[in-house]
């Protein structure tokens, strides 16, 4: 790919023209005119905010972006905000533009609303970087099928950092407000998990096309206004492989709540060559509705210590559904976000412990003992770890799943000890440290065990790596307290 002048103007040529789809402008339009022919009438109703369509080759995803388009076909659109990711180069965290201000293709040459982009780079979250769109091809596919169905509009691309956090996708979402209205349309380009060894992702080998596409589905259920941190937990824990997750999540923090999301199809490169060896899912959706306030989720702040009887069987039930996802690649952790109600005791910022045993032996224990992120989420990442980072014991296999009995500790802020004597056993728990090293014990330990002090803190002072009595002078301690819910 080069860059041409014309004039005092810079445009930037196709990277994949003859490659991804026809380099002849003629059967470049007659082929995607046969996509939109095959595509019918569109099922979507009202008027199309955002759309989500695949960038794969045309032969394997050109059918299923035609049927997103078909949404918009003589929509009255001046400007198309252009979502993608990189493949050609990397970039780590945030938003990367261009400052090309046209975009050729062998079809015709696409202005770009260069204001905005300058504007843009100025913003948190934002920067130019030419580099990170030359070669890829995430956001010029999807070009040849804006130019069939709008007329005149000016493209705002960029494409996403692979390291992008969901605070990172807050942030974009609110730089891009100002640009939102009833004649702009958002276009997340995205294919699905890719699955097989090409993609070292083999969650599962057994009935692959149904898994797959429940999988994807259950990724699309989370693409939801105002959560990107439910859409990364869930991607984070199955490890799908969905190639614009950043650029989804994004959207999901730009959205207006009232936004309706209509699903539109959904098929796989396995589906269509008849081989699942290996394959990617392709999947077409919409957002209708007016643009408005964003619906991101409230500031996170401290938890107020105490919880429901409805928001404890909530954790639980999450730390199961975690499990079931992480281990099994399944749609359960989806399912559950899906309908969860994020109240104050889900949302404040706490440490959590999860904790598995079968038949009274522990399987695994780990967790978060200062709180740095709501306590929902840490549930997640911590039933994730402690089914296969807790260093004691091998990953929990798929069979041990049902056979796991697990419980989910809450814990308050940490308080330090004046000295060991202001430790409650069965109250405290307890963080040791000597050295350079500690350790922690729950408040549960104490209990179960039936150990004195001086034996819960022998014990706890060689979890640490100390000598059994090192706990008796210069060590410090940090007290916490634990609301303890079993499943």
């Amino acid at each position: 790919m080069v860059t041409l002048m014309f004039g005092t103007q810079s445009v930037r040529e196709p990277a994949r023209a003859g490659s991804f789809y026809p380099a002849d402008a003629a059967t470049l339009s007659s082929d995607v005119q046969v996509f939109f022919q095959k595509a019918g009438a569109s099922s979507v109703e009202g008027h199309v905010l955002a759309l989500v369509a695949p960038h794969a080759g045309y032969p394997y995803s050109g059918a299923t972006a035609a049927k997103a388009y078909a949404a918009v076909r003589g929509g009255d659109y001046t400007r198309v905000i252009l979502l993608g990711t990189g493949h050609a180069a990397y970039y780590e965290r945030g938003a990367v533009l261009a400052d090309w201000e046209s975009w050729a293709m062998p079809g015709g040459i696409t202005p770009v609303d260069i204001k905005a982009v300058q504007a843009l780079s100025t913003k948190p979250g934002f920067k130019i970087l030419d580099k990170m769109h030359t070669g890829e091809h995430s956001l010029e596919v999807q070009l040849p099928f804006l130019q069939a169905v709008l007329k005149h509009f000016t493209i705002i691309p960029f494409v996403m950092g692979g390291q992008t956090t969901p605070e990172d996708a807050v942030a974009i979402a609110q730089g891009l407000k100002p640009y939102l209205d009833e004649k702009t349309l958002v276009v997340v380009s995205s294919d699905f998990t890719h699955y097989g060894p090409n993609y070292q992702y083999i969650p599962f080998r057994d009935n692959v096309p149904n898994k797959l596409k429940a999988l994807d589905m259950a990724v699309w259920d989370l693409v939801r206004p105002g959560d990107p941190f439910a859409f990364d937990a869930f991607l984070k824990t199955t490890g799908a492989t969905v190639c614009g997750e950043r650029a989804l999540m994004v959207l999901c923090a730009l959205l207006p709540a009232e936004a309706k999301k209509q699903f539109i199809f959904y098929t796989s490169s396995g589906e269509v060559m008849h081989d699942y060896e290996n394959s990617v899912g392709y999947l077409a959706g919409a957002f209708t509705g007016k643009w408005g306030s964003t619906a991101v989720l409230p500031p996170e702040k401290q938890h107020p210590g105490v919880l429901t009887d409805a928001e404890k069987k909530q954790l639980v039930q999450l730390a199961r559904a975690t499990l079931r996802s992480h281990v099994l690649s399944d749609d359960s952790l989806s399912r559950f976000l899906t309908g969860m109600k994020f109240s104050e005791g889900m949302t404040g910022i706490s440490g959590a412990f999860v904790t598995y045993k079968i038949h009274d032996e522990l399987r695994g224990c780990i967790g978060s003992i200062e709180g740095r992120e709501p306590l929902w989420l840490a549930v997640v990442h911590n039933a994730c770890n402690a089914a296969s980072q807790d260093p004691r014991f091998n990953a929990v296999g798929p069979s041990e799943v049902d056979a796991i009995h697990l419980e989910v500790s809450v814990l308050t802020p940490l308080k330090p000890a004046a000295s060991y004597k202001d430790i409650k056993l069965g109250t405290h728990g307890v963080v040791l440290e000597k050295g350079g090293r500690g350790a922690v014990f729950l408040p549960q330990v104490a209990t179960e065990t039936g150990w004195s002090l001086d034996e819960f803190l022998s014990h706890l002072a060689q979890k640490a790596g100390l000598r059994s009595d090192d706990w008796k002078q210069g060590a410090t301690f940090k007290l916490f307290e634990a609301i303890v819910i079993e499943e």
